[in-house]
């Protein structure tokens, strides 16, 4: 595929500024226009839907209450294997002194999550939240769409339920790990074990529905085509139509030291590599 012979950059810059959608095609497009001019872009947009000349943002830090996944993605330098000596589960003890140290520097949330876990319940991550919530008033941003669905596997109840009973126990909104990219071919290739893009998105859009606010991902630089990326952020997007339940989009690129998938490092403005999978 040819990016550079598709759409006219003038057709697209004009639909910018007259306040109109990008396609598919035109977001391909895209990735042919330098950073700056692409940022110049962006800027227009988000004030054509945010006027108001005001930045908010949000001090938390990330607490892994395990390491300990049975998920093995190709791209994890992080996980653990029940039997690794370097595995762990955070004890309360632990737990608590990290929620202290974050609310004495200022912080007003904690990003918790960890991996699938083998043998830990529903009833553990109940508990968890209970005693946050019990000593420590700070918001739970908690448990990406993949931990989800492994608690709904393991509980054998519905993700809904699931949803339902966490949210009970003190659970304020959900982060977007896990995406990965929402293309399952894509995800077949890097995280097998791990649930594919329309159950990411059914747990997603389940949030929603109750209230929950939650943010969305997407790992890039691996083995994924342009067009995976534009196919990522469609289905985001469709959703966000549908529920306006996104607070945040959050684009990281792959790492891969110490990772069994390995591979070139990318930076947010690099991707001549993917021009030539395109």
């Amino acid at each position: 595929m040819d990016l550079r012979k598709s759409i006219p950059l003038k057709k697209i810059q004009e639909k910018v500024f007259w306040g109109e959608r990008v396609g598919e095609e035109e977001a391909l497009a895209l990735f042919e226009v330098d950073l700056l001019t692409l940022g110049e872009w962006a800027h227009l947009k988000r004030t054509q839907l945010h006027p108001e000349r005001l930045v908010t943002y949000v001090v938390d830090r990330n607490i892994n209450y395990t390491n300990i996944c049975i998920s093995r993605c190709r791209f994890c330098a992080f996980y653990r294997d029940r039997s690794s000596p370097e595995g762990y589960v955070l004890d309360r003890e632990r737990l608590g002194q990290k929620i202290e140290e974050t609310l004495r520097l200022g912080g007003t949330q904690i990003l918790l999550q960890g991996g699938l876990h083998p043998d830990l319940t529903l009833d553990f991550y109940e508990e968890m939240l209970r005693f946050i919530k019990r000593d420590h008033p700070i918001h739970i941003h908690g448990f990406s769409p993949p931990e989800i669905m492994h608690m709904s596997r393991m509980s054998g109840l519905s993700i809904l339920e699931v949803l339902r009973r966490l949210i009970s126990a003190g659970l304020d909104s959900i982060p977007g790990g896990g995406a990965e990219i929402l293309v399952d071919r894509v995800r077949s290739l890097i995280s097998p074990q791990k649930c594919g893009s329309e159950k990411w998105l059914e747990v997603m859009e389940t949030a929603h529905g109750l209230g929950l606010k939650t943010t969305a991902t997407m790992m890039f630089g691996h083995v994924e085509s342009l067009a995976d990326r534009v196919n990522h952020l469609l289905k985001i997007r469709t959703l966000q139509d549908r529920t306006g339940g996104f607070t945040a989009f959050i684009p990281w690129p792959f790492q891969p030291r110490h990772t069994r998938l390995g591979g070139k490092e990318v930076t947010a403005g690099d991707f001549e590599d993917c021009f030539r999978q395109c």
